[in-house]
């Protein structure tokens, strides 16, 4: 009986570990599996949206906070977006925002961080890397397009239709026409005939492709959303946190306004 113990004793401490490997080994084959998936794909849509809208964010909350300041001290009519001592203002309240949009929005590791996670938990290994593998084809290649640009239409539509974003706003020319041209670059001419290609009419219409185009589609969007909101606040508690030193702006805007008189 003793004996029996000892041998299965053994024996566990033979399998355990082996079982043990196994699973790293696994887990170590669908990582890699995501990373191809994540580093297939293009984040330039979603990454120059994002730039748009945290730069609005901020110009927004300055010039909402320099209305409010102007009108809690009497500034007068003199103090206005066109007067010299405003614009001083809003450019000392802005000061750190385009650093940090350049650290946190314009690289592009929050793109591919949310779509590695959402990548991760709804797909296993060895979807991951058919859908890796699909990507490197030539059909996959163009599907992969049409997802980024589904991706980055939604997001954007987020935006405009909630009038987060705009066209036109002061302060944000240069972000706006870098996504025009990033968008331009994107467009497809036409309707997309995938017919040619054997494997992207299958991935089309059979999972994983028909699970991870929703996916992507819904959770990408939203998992984006989440990330600019924070990107957003942040921008916005930077302006808010200036607050007290508008003041000595509307004091020479109000005794330029009495020199003028």
């Amino acid at each position: 009986m003793r004996i029996c113990t000892i041998l299965l004793s053994c024996l566990f401490c033979l399998v355990l570990p082996a079982a043990q490997a196994q699973e790293e080994d696994e887990a170590a084959l669908k990582q890699d599996a995501v990373d191809r998936v994540v580093g297939s794909h293009d984040p330039a849509l979603s990454v120059h949206i994002g730039r748009v809208y945290v730069k609005q964010a901020a110009l927004v909350a300055a010039r909402d906070l320099l209305t409010e300041r102007g009108s809690a001290t009497g500034a007068g009519k003199d103090w206005n977006p066109s007067a010299a001592s405003w614009r001083a203002a809003e450019a000392m309240l802005m000061q750190g925002v385009d650093g940090m949009i350049q650290g946190k929005v314009a690289a592009d590791f929050w793109v591919r961080d949310a779509w590695r996670d959402i990548v991760s938990t709804h797909f296993n290994g060895e979807q991951a890397d058919e859908i890796a593998v699909h990507f490197q084809s030539e059909g996959g290649q163009l599907q992969r397009r049409v997802i980024e640009w589904f991706v980055g239409e939604l997001t954007l539509q987020t935006y405009t239709f909630t009038d987060r974003l705009k066209y036109g706003v002061p302060g944000s020319e240069k972000e706006m026409k870098d996504l025009q041209e990033v968008t331009y670059a994107r467009i497809f001419p036409g309707i997309q005939d995938f017919t040619p290609y054997e494997n992207a009419v299958r991935f089309a219409s059979t999972d994983p492709g028909v699970k991870y185009f929703k996916t992507m589609v819904m959770q990408g969007v939203h998992a984006l959303h989440v990330y600019l909101e924070q990107r957003a606040d942040e921008a916005r508690a930077m302006i808010r946190s200036r607050a007290a030193l508008i003041d000595p702006y509307i004091a020479q805007s109000k005794r330029g306004a009495g020199a003028d008189g």
